[in-house]
């Protein structure tokens, strides 16, 4: 009895996969523990010119997230991460986007082509991105209640479910414990 050729069926598999991928963006970045650390200053001005300061979101867990609007993965997780902001309106927890070195007028059009109604704060020149530690993008920090890093994400991921929106609600439980952390927030 003939063999049948699988060449045709692989190529087909291969062409199919090709084709999921390039419509739908794969999240695959990983979002490691930290040991609690004060977090680093940040004061940067935001679309409208206002300065603003991780201060202003003291006493709720910030999703801090470092993208740019050319970076593929970066844009690919931002409507996951509108759905986060979304279902968690009225709980003690913000979303701050910081762009990375692009101008104002590009971030605001990349702001109103996916929707996006967090605040956006502006590294003009990449040195906030520096001094938290980035390396690559999109890179993301969960900050909790305290003040602290307690979680960092490297890559894109899927902020509105499975992993990360569990370890948010862990965060969310944990509350301040009447300690703040002795960083500059």
């Amino acid at each position: 009895m003939p063999r049948p050729c699988l060449a045709p069926l692989l190529a087909r598999a291969l062409v199919l996969t090709a084709t999921l991928c390039a419509a739908v963006p794969c999240l695959s970045g990983e979002l490691r523990r930290l040991d609690a650390a004060p977090a680093p200053a940040l004061e940067l001005p935001d679309l409208g010119g206002a300065t603003r300061s991780l201060a202003d979101w003291r006493g709720q867990v910030v999703l801090l997230n470092f993208w740019a609007g050319w970076c593929q993965p970066c844009v690919a997780e931002m409507p996951g991460i509108q759905r986060l902001a979304t279902q968690m309106r009225g709980r003690p927890f913000a979303v701050v986007t910081v762009n990375v070195a692009e101008t104002q007028r590009r971030v605001e059009q990349t702001v109103a082509r996916l929707g996006l109604d967090f605040p956006v704060l502006l590294d003009a020149d990449g040195t906030a991105f520096k001094a938290w530690g980035g390396k690559g993008l999109p890179t993301s920090v969960l900050v909790d209640r305290t003040g602290a890093l307690r979680y960092i994400g490297l890559g894109p991921l899927e902020w509105d479910g499975g992993e990360a929106a569990t370890t948010i609600e862990g965060l969310l439980e944990q509350g301040t414990g009447g300690e703040e952390a002795k960083g500059q927030r």
